[in-house]
């Protein structure tokens, strides 16, 4: 049990402390305020899965490797991702701008509007896992995720990265749905406007990450 409860505090406590992570999910979230609670479990899920991979590995060639040598280098890469993703959001909020002023003007066609928004559906949440599960193999994940699990004996240290999972997808809901409130809330002006801002702090965090992990 202890070893539940504290996989269960671990993942919790990495999610809502990085802030890498809430600044890569608010511009997903936003877009798409309807289902931003499933996208943050989607993305919770992906991330849990890569903490999980990497802590499995760990396991495997515990003593054999060092899971530090390689995680610079992912934690660059996930710092350009973030600023993408900023990019992605600013680009969208001026495409829903559009789209709702010509709503306005011109109506539309429900059927074609709810057959796209199904297929963006679809691609938000492949984005958002694998997203998350490279997020996950990345170093940030390892100081919570993973090197308790390799101070643990095999079967409690299964256990832990397993509950570290679940506490992945359910923090990463609740971010995602607290998002999809407030957009719902804000009316769809607000909303172009949130995720224009969620972009610019996006892009900023990315930039922060990537200075900070720079090779020297």
């Amino acid at each position: 049990m202890l070893s539940i409860f504290t996989g269960f505090a671990a993942g919790g406590l990495h999610v809502f402390s990085g802030v890498d992570h809430l600044a890569a999910l608010a511009p997903v979230a936003v877009a798409d305020p309807q289902r931003a609670g499933r996208t943050g479990m989607v993305w919770g899920l992906g991330h849990g899965i890569g903490v999980v991979l990497v802590g499995l590995l760990g396991l495997l060639l515990r003593g054999v490797i060092s899971l530090e040598s390689w995680s610079a280098w992912a934690e660059l890469i996930v710092g350009f991702l973030i600023v993408g993703i900023g990019v992605w959001a600013i680009i969208r909020s001026r495409t829903l701008e559009i789209h709702q002023h010509e709503h306005d003007h011109d109506g539309g066609d429900g059927h074609e509007h709810l057959h796209a928004h199904e297929h963006a559906d679809r691609r938000h949440n492949h984005a958002a896992l694998g997203v998350g599960v490279f997020h996950g193999i990345a170093g940030g994940g390892h100081l919570f995720g993973v090197l308790p699990a390799l101070a643990l004996p095999t079967f409690d240290a299964i256990l832990y990265l397993v509950s570290y999972l679940v506490a992945s997808v359910v923090a990463m809901g609740a971010f995602g749905f607290s998002i999809g409130s407030l957009a719902r809330r804000s009316g769809e002006v607000w909303i172009t406007r949130l995720m224009l801002a969620s972009g610019v702090v996006a892009i900023v965090v990315g930039l922060m990450w990537i200075s900070a992990s720079w090779p020297e």
